[in-house]
């Protein structure tokens, strides 16, 4: 039940894969970064319209989620799909992931800003009881983290063309871990999920533009997100970027 309501809210999120789309696919060689994957729904769409090109593509995702293993095994067989069981963050280290037991697609993250908005918790408990479902509450435990610079350079990675990020609040991080692909203009497109408090949304909206225009990146489209919001002191959107030197 929780997987057929976490593809149905889903399909009410808007998505901007085919903004990317036009943009990489002239591209002969894609490098694809999905981080914060979850059972793949970004990637896979991305998969399904790239696959049958010639075009060389590799695919590395990332989550701490210790069972999206399971979600997204038929696509661990592939050659060019690199799983990768560690956060992206702005340092090497371990730190502390929280781990929604109760509804692990929403909140998991090594922010605490879900798990500590009472009246998010509350209404999405009382949501799932109406359900069936159980409602644990979180967990905590230890994960390794590594900066995209870091993971870059150990993998020779030369360019990425597509970084995706939602990681639920901890995203100012995981671009802060990227600051030399970044000046070194090798991130083609960016499209991130932003979240904060409602109070707080428009100031961390702001830092993270005014970050990445400071790296000659440029908002295309954003969209913010109803479900996230309600009854809830949260706020969430989709913003999509791109490095003006690969615009055309």
């Amino acid at each position: 039940m929780k997987k057929i309501l976490y593809y149905i809210l889903n399909l009410t999120f808007h998505t901007l894969d085919r903004e990317i789309i036009k943009y990489i696919v002239k591209d002969k060689s894609l490098i694809i970064f999905d981080v914060g994957c979850y059972r793949g729904v970004f990637f896979k769409r991305i998969y399904k319209q790239i696959s049958g090109k010639k075009r060389e593509s590799k695919f590395y995702v990332f989550d701490i989620n210790k069972n999206v293993k399971k979600y997204i095994y038929s696509f661990l067989k592939l050659k060019n799909f690199f799983y990768n069981e560690i956060a992206l963050s702005n340092k090497n280290g371990k730190d502390k992931y929280n781990y929604n037991a109760f509804f692990e697609s929403s909140g998991s993250s090594l922010s605490n800003l879900y798990r500590n908005d009472k009246m998010w918790v509350l209404s999405r408990k009382y949501f799932l009881k109406v359900f069936f479902q159980n409602t644990n509450n979180y967990q905590n435990y230890k994960v390794p983290t590594i900066t995209l610079d870091s993971f870059v350079k150990k993998e020779k990675i030369k360019f990425i063309s597509v970084l995706k990020v939602d990681v639920d609040g901890s995203e100012k991080q995981v671009l802060y871990g990227a600051k030399k692909n970044l000046k070194k203009n090798k991130i083609k497109i960016i499209l991130i999920e932003i979240n904060d408090k409602k109070n707080h949304y428009t100031k961390k909206e702001k830092q993270i533009i005014n970050f990445l225009k400071n790296y000659n990146f440029e908002l295309i489209k954003k969209h913010i997100m109803f479900t996230p919001s309600f009854l809830s002191n949260m706020r969430s959107g989709d913003y999509l970027f791109i490095n003006k030197k690969f615009r055309g």
